[in-house]
């Protein structure tokens, strides 16, 4: 691929997530392009290609995998991710897949297994990776300032609406509930920061808030291979707010906290030389990972080269929160790696 041409990227999947992709691509101008959306929806294509200025619309699946765009977004129903992620890969183009990267490990282990074939990359939207907040937090973190993470909590408090504006999510479709639709992504925050795991035990909510398949609300814990312990929690059922996602990490000498609502901020006597709480980065501008990602996607796209987050990032995470579902089903802790 040429490295002094933008990278061409088609759209499949023209829902409330192609908007976030669609910004992220006008944000790197010269860098990644979009060679065109396709939906099985035509008038959902249409409204986005007219919202973003999109010049082509593909007629059918078949138009899209014959087109000469270098890589195809899958942004489907998470259940369909797995099968149309390897048509791109056979087609011959790399592709990007939202989160998760499929709903099983047979699935995950078929798209990186398509992509070695082909000589192409697959890769997942684990777009929390390349928030400067998640960067601020890591950084804080490696310089010592509180020393080594022993402990983490995360909390994903969202409303039933959630489900209710993606009516497949609360179905088979989703491949899981809360866990999979949600946690998903401080699933791979946490691995990003403390590394792989060595355990994992989980509890799902029996007093359902919502009309859906799997769970909507869940508590998972984790130990990972260098001791630290993490505890994840995930709701759809807070019909009144704080609507609040957050992610603390916790050292003998402090904490540092991401939190949607607050920035970034810590704790840190050594760092700041008083033990109040300081802002390490006051604002969170919601969207910023998804143009980080496709950069340095892009890149990678272009030059060969190593990026932040892999197809076997992807498969890391699903197998966390499968875990968290065996745990739940069985109630007994689970190893990993989980059999393939």
């Amino acid at each position: 691929m040429s490295t002094d041409k933008p990278v061409r990227v088609a759209l499949l999947g023209c829902g409330a997530i192609a908007q976030a992709h669609l910004r992220a691509i006008a944000a790197n101008p010269g860098v990644v392009e979009v060679a065109g959306i396709y939906d099985a929806d035509r008038s959902r294509a249409e409204a986005r290609a007219t919202e973003f200025h999109v010049g082509h619309i593909y007629n059918t699946w078949h138009d899209v995998l014959a087109g000469n765009a270098d890589v195809i977004a899958v942004l489907l129903p998470h259940d369909l991710h797995a099968k149309f992620a390897v048509e791109v890969l056979e087609a011959g183009h790399h592709v990007v897949v939202e989160k998760p990267l499929a709903t099983t490990l047979a699935e995950c282990d078929a798209i990186l297994n398509a992509a070695a074939k082909a000589g192409k990359r697959a890769h997942p939207v684990h777009n929390r990776i390349y928030d400067p907040g998640t960067d601020a937090a890591r950084e804080f973190i490696t310089s010592g300032a509180i020393g080594d993470v022993f402990l983490a909590q995360t909390v994903g408090l969202e409303p039933p609406q959630t489900v209710s504006v993606r009516p497949w999510l609360g179905t088979k479709a989703g491949g899981g509930g809360v866990l999979m639709a949600q946690a998903v992504h401080p699933a791979y925050l946490l691995r990003w920061i403390l590394g792989d795991l060595s355990e994992a035990t989980s509890i799902a909510g029996t007093r359902k808030v919502l009309d859906m398949t799997s769970e909507d609300t869940a508590i998972a814990v984790y130990r990972f291979q260098q001791g630290a312990i993490a505890e994840m929690t995930g709701t759809f059922g807070m019909n009144v707010g704080p609507w609040n996602h957050r992610v603390t990490f916790y050292g003998p000498d402090g904490y540092v906290e991401i939190c949607n609502r607050e920035g970034v901020r810590g704790l840190s006597e050594k760092h700041f030389g008083d033990r109040d709480i300081h802002p390490l980065l006051p604002d969170l501008e919601w969207g910023t990972g998804f143009a980080r990602m496709w950069a340095d996607y892009a890149h990678g796209f272009r030059t060969g080269e190593p990026t932040r987050v892999s197809g076997l990032d992807g498969r890391a995470a699903v197998e966390m929160i499968l875990a968290a579902y065996e745990s739940s089903k069985t109630r007994r802790t689970i190893d990993f790696p989980l059999p393939a």
